[in-house]
């Protein structure tokens, strides 16, 4: 039995809070003991105990925190951890130093470009302390490996591609019509939707003034967002959405539960970001059929290649409306991406493919190590 520690410093929910989730419940019971590590008890220590795992609770704020390190090299020790599994690059950071320390495996997992940040004060040593302590890097995307390795100052045979993976017995193709139901929509409303928590990187703000310009072609369009939105940013936007006249035609959904319901109540998913490690969202969408227009963004131009959606520039409202307004005049396009979209979640991006490579690259370093602890 391979003991594994499962460490992150955030409590989502989110993407990586997301991943984190399906790996700390999803590695093979029979070969594999975990443990999750989790800031607090919110969305992600809720989603642990439902799936059956009971998370330690090890709060992480601040910048080299030494009372969490201490915490972490005592729940080691009583685990007997074999592999720190850790999510996101402050996470990182402290499985890095405690990997030293104990002579654990570390297998560091990046999500996004924004898990690094630029002007931070400690960067210089914070990727020293990655570099040295983590026996793995693992990236989300290929795209987000060539922007990362180098500024970490990687080797190449320390770094892995693995992607993210759905649940396609949750997330698949079921038409539904229950959300223009709940909106009170007529029938012949064209529904687009996004979904992630508003965020700066996420641009809604380009996507609101994207569908004032939809809106102003085809007036049946309503846009739905669904994401935690209790924040100054969502403040923010509601406002832009009032100023562009937009109340009755775009929806703040805020935090739903029932994201798979939604995916498939719409007629075209959007992904607006301005930078993206590799998007969850826009999977799931694919997973259930739905048709995609993304930013090229980092992650999208990986998942939707051999056209499996259409991919527009960040930052560019006008694009981003012309694309969903192609789909939406064009259902025969719609339909054939959608089609290969699905074949390409089933053939790259299920959540046992992606479960099989975390369970590998564990195994790998255990046996490397030593062996397990038995």
């Amino acid at each position: 039995m391979i003991s594994v520690m499962h460490v992150i410093d955030t409590g989502g929910p989110g993407g990586a809070e997301t991943v984190f989730a399906q790996v700390a419940t999803g590695l093979d019971p029979r070969r594999f003991r975990s443990t999750p590590i989790v800031p607090s008890r919110a969305w992600l220590a809720a989603t642990l105990e439902a799936r059956g795992a009971i998370p330690v609770i090890a709060p992480a704020q601040g910048s080299f925190n030494l009372a969490y390190l201490l915490k972490l090299r005592s729940l080691a020790q009583r685990t007997q951890t074999d592999v720190i599994i850790a999510h996101l690059y402050g996470s990182a950071v402290y499985a890095s130093l405690l990997g030293r320390l104990g002579s654990i495996p570390v297998i560091a997992v990046l999500h996004g470009q924004t898990d690094i940040a630029v002007a931070d004060r400690f960067a210089v040593w914070k990727a020293a302390i990655v570099r040295r302590g983590s026996r793995e890097v693992v990236f989300v995307s290929d795209e987000l490996r060539r922007e990362l390795a180098p500024r970490l100052g990687l080797r190449a045979n320390r770094c892995t591609v693995i992607p993210n993976g759905v649940d396609t017995d949750r997330f698949f193709p079921a038409p539904d019509r229950s959300l223009r139901t709940e909106l009170a929509m007529p029938d012949d409303a064209m529904l687009i939707g996004a979904i992630g928590n508003v965020r700066t990187p996420k641009a809604y703000d380009v996507l609101l003034r994207a569908a004032r310009l939809l809106v102003d072609r085809i007036p049946r369009v309503h846009l739905v967002i669904a994401g935690d939105a209790d924040n100054a940013l969502g403040r923010e936007l509601g406002a832009l959405r009032d100023a562009l006249g937009l109340r009755s035609q775009v929806t703040f959904l805020g935090l739903r539960a029932d994201i798979a319901q939604i995916l498939r109540n719409l007629d075209v998913f959007v992904l607006s970001s301005r930078t993206e490690g590799f998007s969850i969202a826009c999977v799931e969408a694919m997973a259930c059929g739905i048709p995609v227009v993304a930013t090229r963004s980092g992650g999208p131009e990986e998942i939707l290649r051999d056209d499996a959606g259409l991919l527009v520039p960040t930052g560019d409202p006008g694009a981003l409306a012309a694309a969903i307004e192609r789909l939406i005049e064009s259902p025969d396009l719609a339909q054939r991406l959608a089609s290969t979209a699905l074949a390409r979640v089933c053939a790259h991006y299920s959540l046992a493919t992606m479960l099989d490579r975390y369970e590998r690259l564990v195994t790998s370093l255990a046996d490397e190590s030593g062996g397990p602890h038995r």
